[in-house]
């Protein structure tokens, strides 16, 4: 299995070409590549693991630099309401080479998802028998929030709700294989730029 979902391949003037998520299945969880990527392998696709796993670890360092002040802030803070602001000014406190972990929290967040699509794109390639690597990076850009706030991001730890985070990541989870490829990159094509050139 590759890293990018392949799409069905759609003959010209009809859709009979492409699979219903049922069909293509030989029984070990792989599919025809004619038929694309059944609904199980595009959900494990379209998640950017690789992403996730880089921002974990570095969300795991930036978190145990504020885990006392944080601590304090919680057990200080009276009411709900104060929480989320006391958490947010203790991370906000913390410096990292003189500079705010808070701050450092949010680049990491960004510059994680700013890697999404180019990271994506460097595996695709031609041995992966991908035809579809802009809908991976659609989709993988879309799932990475909600991945890292289900991981307690520190950029989002004042708003962190672990069952609210759970409930996410399994709908989104669960409405990203019924998203096919060929669904993708009908709407990029009609993006001028980035659809076909003619």
């Amino acid at each position: 299995m590759g890293r990018i979902v392949r799409s069905a391949v759609v003959s010209k003037g009809n859709l009979e070409g492409v699979a219903d998520d049922e069909g293509g299945q030989n029984g070990q969880g792989e599919t025809d590549s004619k038929d694309g990527d059944g609904y199980l392998d595009r959900v494990a696709k379209y998640v950017p693991a690789e992403i996730v796993a880089f921002f974990i670890f570095v969300n795991s360092i930036l978190a145990n630099a504020v885990e006392k002040p944080v601590a304090k802030a919680m057990a200080a803070a009276s009411n709900d309401e104060a929480i989320s602001g006391k958490v947010r000014e203790a991370i906000d406190l913390e410096k990292m080479a003189g500079i705010s972990v808070w701050t450092i929290s949010w680049a990491v967040l960004f510059v994680a998802l700013a890697m999404t699509p180019v990271y994506l794109k460097s595996v695709s390639d031609a041995a992966d028998n991908a035809e579809a690597p802009g809908a991976n990076i659609v989709m993988s850009m879309l799932a990475f929030p909600f991945w890292a706030y289900a991981v307690d991001a520190l950029a989002f730890r004042p708003w962190h709700d672990g069952a609210l985070a759970s409930i996410m990541l399994a709908t989104f989870t669960i409405i990203s294989g019924a998203i096919r490829p060929e669904y993708i990159n009908a709407g990029l094509n009609l993006i001028p730029g980035i659809g076909p050139k003619k």
